[in-house]
């Protein structure tokens, strides 16, 4: 490997004097002196202590890397970087001709700041990384290979702590430092046999996931000097992000654990976000509330009942695209099978309700007793509830396309919204303000439209008096509003402050637990 520039300006110097006192003791002998300085003598001239040796810094590289441990996929990511290029001169990205790479500095400069950004600038290794570039620059090496101090060491540590310290604060600010996906979709056990384990999917939104493109990405950004513009670019600055950031420097108020956990969560690479001055509808879980927004205002604020411990609400981002009013609630299997079965032939039971049966492919229906236990446990047959008063479904839906089969709806339990813990559904979303929030899906006008959805939803549909004319039974929504469905315990209310709630899934414990191994 060469000699660093401050090494050969040393040889240099010392190799001009060393002329210039032959020059003057064999004047009389030869004018030309330096002829007899050859490439044996510069040698002679080099300090133990200055030499380096790719393949021993190599060999120095290669003993850290199998002895790290990884605690995120950037970790993994550096040591296989390191590991499957062993020996090539081009896998280097910190170490150059000219010593260490002054991208050294912009990647240094910005972890000295991390901590403001919830990541510990022990887990960065940043310290480590400060003295060795005092070391390297200051040329404090020492002869003795056994010491840290010993230069063909102290380089491999930049080389590896640099590139593991960058990939793992980038990548985990750009896209978070755990995968939702991977720590709720493997927490609740759907069915298990001795074969598989299947898991009830809990979160549903589209993220972007950190892949080999984006190591690859990082890694050229090293190579073409843009690494102060790669992190600036990997930075988070999402609303959400920015107002939970300010609640680390208010340790006294905030639990940090809590806040930590909350910007993990803002952190998670989304194609949308709920905030801008557009329209859309956000429900947080733990606050069992729904904000309607438009032009950065808060349209509609109103309390929500979400499903219970048991019968979670799946985590969703999706598009309001219909209202359907005074709707048939066409009841799950799995409610069927819990709760409908034990009444089978019971026709007070289901005439008190308005349940019927129909034939999936003929269309006959079936009422009162007739409405057995095998009807009701066989997949040919829907069970269902007349839509109107007393429905569960209330007099009001609103569709967005799901993989679970929930929505957002008015019910006709309302002194439900009147106790503190909310989560007691089959997994919908119950509105306490449902006419409101048909109103705010018409986008602020269409006031006939409006009176038609009031009219519908509170006539008694079996009055011979109601005008039928005036009853609506679906509203398209055009242009479809964006609705997130998420869960933050620690959540900055639109147009309010933050503020903390209970944590009523147990999500918090996952996130962290996962979260503490990369920050």
């Amino acid at each position: 490997m060469p000699q660093s520039p401050i090494f050969r300006m040393l040889v240099l110097i010392e190799a001009f004097a060393a002329s210039l006192l032959v020059a003057c003791g064999e004047r009389e002998t030869t004018n030309r002196p330096y002829e007899t300085l050859s490439l044996e003598y510069f040698d002679s001239l080099a300090e133990e202590s200055y030499r380096t040796d790719s393949q021993t810094i190599w060999n120095n590289i290669l003993r850290i890397a199998r002895y790290d441990a990884d605690g995120t996929a950037s970790d993994r990511r550096t040591r296989q970087h390191y590991l499957q290029h062993s020996g090539s001169p081009d896998a280097f990205l910190w170490i150059t001709r000219n010593g260490i790479s002054d991208q050294a500095d912009s990647l240094l400069a910005c972890l000295d700041t991390c901590e403001t950004e919830g990541v510990s600038k022990k887990t960065l290794r940043t310290e480590r990384i400060r003295s060795d570039l005092e070391i390297a620059r200051s040329l404090a090496f020492t002869e003795d290979c056994k010491e840290e101090m010993e230069i063909n060491m102290v380089l491999a540590r930049l080389e590896y702590n640099l590139t593991r310290a960058f990939l793992r604060y980038a990548v985990g600010q750009r896209y978070g430092f755990t995968n939702p996906k991977q720590i709720l979709n493997r927490f609740e056990i759907r069915d298990s046999d001795s074969v598989r384990v299947t898991y009830r999917q809990l979160f549903d939104i589209p993220v972007h996931i950190s892949g080999p493109q984006t190591y690859s990405q990082a890694m050229q950004s090293i190579r073409s000097d843009s690494v102060g513009w790669y992190l600036r670019q990997a930075m988070n600055h999402s609303t959400i992000y920015g107002e939970l950031k300010k609640c680390l420097a208010l340790p006294g108020e905030y639990d940090r654990v809590k806040v930590l956990t909350n910007m993990e969560r803002a952190r998670w690479h989304t194609p949308q976000r709920p905030e801008g001055d557009g329209e859309y509808v956000m429900v947080n879980i733990p606050s069992f509330h729904l904000w309607a927004m438009r032009e950065g205002k808060v349209q509609l604020y109103s309390k929500i009942g979400c499903g219970a411990v048991r019968t979670k609400t799946p985590l969703v981002h999706s598009k309001i695209k219909r209202m359907d009013i005074n709707p048939h609630w066409i009841i799950p299997m799995s409610i069927r099978r819990k709760e409908l079965s034990r009444h089978a032939g019971n026709a007070d039971y289901f005439h008190s309700r308005n349940y019927f049966a129909q034939n999936k492919k003929t269309g006959k229906k079936l009422t009162g007793a007739q409405i057995t236990y095998d009807i009701i446990n066989s997949n040919e047959w829907s069970v269902i509830q007349k839509g109107g008063q007393g429905n569960s479904l209330g007099r009001i839906i609103f569709r967005f396309d799901n993989n679970f089969s929930i929505y957002l709806h008015d019910t006709s339990s309302r002194s439900f919204f009147n106790t503190a813990d909310r989560a007691v559904s089959h997994g919908c979303i119950r509105v306490e303000h449902p006419y409101e929030l048909a109103r705010f899906m018409l986008h602020g006008d269409e006031e006939g439209k409006a009176e038609m959805i009031r009219y519908s939803m509170e006539e008694d549909l079996t009055s011979p008096k109601t005008d039928k004319s005036k009853l609506l039974h679906s509203v398209t929504i055009e242009p479809q509003i964006p609705l997130f469905i998420e869960y933050y315990t620690l959540f900055p209310v639109p147009c309010d402050k933050v503020q903390s709630f209970p944590d009523v899934y147990g999500y918090d414990d996952l996130v962290w637990t996962e979260l503490r191994k990369g920050i």
